[in-house]
């Protein structure tokens, strides 16, 4: 008989004691410990060209990297265009009690004018849209919320001024999508917007010339600019209309050499380039009008090949020779019968007359009648 176990386990009589649990708690709160790495016995594989194949075409690979270049610059100037957008949603960044849409605060102004720089008519709706999703009037130097119209109507109708009607009279009345109006909270802030936006370039940042300069002028500025111009084209009338043409004279002549001084030697080579394309056109419309010309026939244009300006040409009758007689005709035996003309006697073939039949006037009935209806 085998000698028992001299230090038996106790056997619970339950499948879930609390030792088994504690012991499988144990094991899941400290698993085992991760082997620890080896060093590697495999070393990283470095490209070495095939000597089988031929070596790449230089200009090829510049291409490849020219096309690169410009597929990183477009990536660059949407995450900067995209970038610009998410910071104009907090503009204008001004208090609004001092400043507002119409008189807009210096630096948001310059800040504004700078980051849509870069931008295309389509960026600018995004940021208009995205201003409306935000509750702000697309307007982007407005401080106030945009319009809310009735959700249930697609439509409405918009009455102008007085006097904008047809002749100028009565007033205009327009139909307009209702997302339209909620765009902006006022349609001067509409009129805002829109005007910087017909001043954005449609050709892409990235594919635009260092030389393609862009200035935004907001309404305002616009405006103001009009009206000093007018200002200044209605005091040269004056002068002109008072008789001061001396004093007007000496201003041209003081503003023409402050622009030869300002432009310098490049603005002479910009004149001297332009003169020369313009010579070359007048001399190729030149050669087209005297081309023109020959074709026509015009006497002035053409060289003077003879008298009157055309190639003399002498027509003499035909001599038909001294020796040659001239017989007049005669009346020969065979022509008393008739039936010649001038000598020559026609065959006549008996029995190849068309025998004419009555069904031949039933088809020229039938061809004479016209298709019924």
């Amino acid at each position: 008989m085998a000698n028992p176990d001299p230090n038996p386990t106790p056997q619970s009589a339950m499948k879930t004691s609390i030792p088994s649990i504690h012991a499988a708690f144990s094991k899941q709160a400290n698993p085992p410990a991760a082997p620890k790495p080896t060093k590697a016995t495999t070393k990283t594989n470095q490209y070495k060209p095939d000597p089988s194949k031929p070596a790449p075409n230089p200009r090829h690979l510049a291409l490849a990297l020219h096309h690169a270049h410009l597929l990183q610059a477009r990536k660059d100037t949407e995450s900067l265009i995209l970038s610009t957008i998410e910071s104009l949603l907090s503009y204008p960044t001004a208090p609004c009690p001092p400043f507002s849409a119409q008189n807009p605060s210096p630096t948001d102004t310059a800040a504004v004018k700078r980051a849509l720089l870069p931008f295309q008519p389509s960026d600018y709706d995004n940021l208009i849209l995205e201003r409306n999703i935000d509750g702000r009037c697309g307007y982007v130097l407005c401080p106030d919320e945009h319009r809310k119209e009735d959700p249930k109507a697609k439509y409405r109708v918009v009455w102008g001024a007085k006097g904008s009607g047809p002749g100028g009279r009565g007033r205009e009345m327009r139909v307009v999508p209702k997302e339209d109006i909620e765009r902006w909270c006022s349609d001067a802030c509409a009129e805002r917007a829109m005007y910087v936006r017909v001043q954005l370039i449609e050709r892409p940042a990235w594919e635009r010339e260092g030389k393609e300069g862009l200035e935004i002028l907001l309404l305002e500025e616009g405006r103001r600019r009009r009206e000093r111009n007018l200002a200044k084209g209605k005091e040269v009338l004056r002068e002109i209309e008072t008789g001061d043409v001396e004093e007007s004279m000496r201003r041209l002549a003081v503003a023409d050499k402050r622009l030869e001084a300002q432009e310098g030697e490049a603005g002479l080579e910009g004149e001297m380039g332009r003169l020369t394309v313009s010579d070359a056109e007048e001399a190729r419309i030149r050669d087209g009008r005297d081309a023109l010309a020959m074709e026509r026939g015009d006497v002035g244009s053409m060289p003077r090949l003879g008298d009157g300006g055309r190639v003399g040409v002498d027509i003499f009758e035909k001599d038909p020779g001294a020796g040659a007689d001239v017989q007049a005709p005669s009346l020969q035996s065979e022509n008393l019968h008739g039936g010649s003309i001038e000598g020559f006697q026609p065959s006549q073939h008996a029995g190849n007359a068309r025998q004419s039949s009555e069904t031949d006037d039933d088809n020229a009935d039938d061809d004479d009648m016209l298709p019924t209806i």
